[in-house]
């Protein structure tokens, strides 16, 4: 008896050494991945206000970089993710990355160029913020490089390619065939930056949301148990967040249960406009307002619930 008493003290021990240890490394990664931005003067920022204050709602900016190394970064993929934490329910908004928007302290640009200027994320996010009208309280982003080695982790996604996708280009190449198959880091790269299509940006975008959706169900598969050491280091490696760890393992937690067909995607549409030579996309207002009312401020859920009762 004694000596199984002593055995179990050991094994408890262990496995608590084991917890704390996983907790650590844990930690570890969440340092290295969260960001502390510059806050940039708060008297050229735009005023957001929140009508939907009495909401439980959080959004999130996620961004992809148009970055290899060390050079300026740009942003080549611009979503907000709004969760409903009342009713769970999610949306997915993309950004054509040529939007002209007014920036604070600079006035009228491209969206994408914004994450180039010296208040980086800060700046990116109060210009989305002005543009939406509502306030983003997070942000995640990672660059080109942290995005192939994370599919290529995963052993390549499952796509069905639309379309032979070709672009001869010395420095972004992109060489896909049709069909349905599964692509390494490199390919899915390649995927989600093609914009050969009739509707250019637009359809791109429309294939990053559906990229996303893949991905993440790749994410949840239970055999990815077993990549997440790999995953997590890639991540402390390429990604950045402002979200808090109890925060991040909330959402995390929130994500593991997530419908993924339920999921709300909106492209936000626009005409091409020519401003001094340079090329832009003029989003549509009415558009834009109704998708903010109905998938950011979740309005739409209010009025449906009201003329239920």
């Amino acid at each position: 008896m004694l000596f199984l008493r002593k055995g179990g003290r050991y094994a408890f021990a262990l496995i608590l050494l084991g917890v704390l240890s996983v907790a650590t490394w844990g930690c570890s990664v969440w340092l290295r991945i969260h960001d502390n931005p510059v806050i940039p003067d708060s008297s050229a920022l735009p005023q957001t206000s929140n009508p939907s204050g009495e909401k439980n709602i959080t959004n999130i900016l996620l961004l992809g970089l148009d970055q290899f190394g060390n050079e300026r970064a740009r942003a080549d993929t611009i979503m907000v993710m709004s969760i409903n934490e009342d009713t769970g329910n999610v949306s997915l908004i993309s950004i054509p990355r040529d939007a002209r928007v007014e920036v604070p302290g600079r006035g009228q640009d491209k969206l994408n160029h914004v994450m180039s200027y010296k208040g980086g994320i800060s700046q990116m996010k109060s210009t989305v913020e002005g543009l939406l009208g509502v306030p983003l309280q997070h942000y995640v982003f990672t660059n080109f490089n942290g995005f192939a080695s994370l599919v290529d982790i995963l052993g390549g996604v499952e796509v069905d390619v639309q379309r032979r996708m070709v672009h001869l280009s010395a420095n972004y190449p992109i060489n896909l065939r049709a069909g349905r198959q599964r692509l390494s880091g490199d390919q899915a790269l390649q995927y989600v930056r093609y914009r050969g299509d009739a509707e250019g940006d637009f359809a791109r975008m429309r294939r990053q949301q559906e990229f996303l959706k893949l991905v993440s169900a790749e994410l949840l598969r239970p055999r990815t148990l077993l990549k997440l050491p790999r995953l997590l280091e890639e991540a402390a490696t390429h990604l950045r967040t402002d979200l808090p760890l109890q925060q991040l393992l909330a959402f995390s937690r929130r994500a593991a249960k997530l419908n993924l067909s339920e999921v709300v995607t909106v492209t936000l549409p626009g005409k091409s406009i020519n401003v001094n030579s340079v090329s832009y996309v003029q989003l549509d207002e009415a558009v834009l307002q109704e998708t903010v009312r109905r998938y950011l401020l979740w309005e739409e859920e209010s009025i449906s619930q009201t003329s239920s009762q």
